[in-house]
């Protein structure tokens, strides 16, 4: 309230010099403290623009770095949701691996009881024409 009470006693005082001055007349002292103080009044509603432009720039960073922090958030969050899917379907892939190894070791180890079976067999055969052939040589 106060400093718009001096703002206007100013205001009215810069009239009259301004008025002096264009009449061509001579200014005193006082004139001239008239004149700095609207100069000053004059830089002070300049710096109080400046403020409130930095004030309105600050806050629309403020606001662009929150708008900047809830999307790096969301990509965070979908990283983390593609990263568990891929965990998932990893873990999925290795057990069915695991399972399609022991099937097709299974698979093997009756294959070769086959084998062996089949080789005890020829074994067998072998040893019975052996027989035979010394029993056809006797005699």
């Amino acid at each position: 309230m106060a400093e718009s009470i001096a703002a206007s006693v100013i205001d009215k005082a810069l009239e009259a010099v301004l008025r002096k001055v264009g009449e061509g007349r001579k200014l005193t002292t006082e004139d001239l403290v008239v004149l700095m103080l609207g100069l000053f009044q004059e830089i002070r509603k300049d710096i109080t623009e400046t403020n409130k432009r930095i004030d309105a720039l600050y806050d629309l960073v403020g606001k662009n770095y929150e708008a900047l922090n809830r999307r790096i958030e969301e990509t965070n969050k979908r990283i983390d949701a593609i990263n568990d899917s891929l965990s998932k379907r990893i873990d999925e892939l290795v057990k069915d691996m695991n399972e399609m190894r022991e099937s097709i070791n299974k698979r093997i180890d009756e294959t070769n009881k086959r084998i062996d079976s089949l080789y005890d067999l020829l074994g067998k055969i072998y040893e019975i024409l052996i027989k035979q052939a010394t029993t056809t040589q006797k005699q």
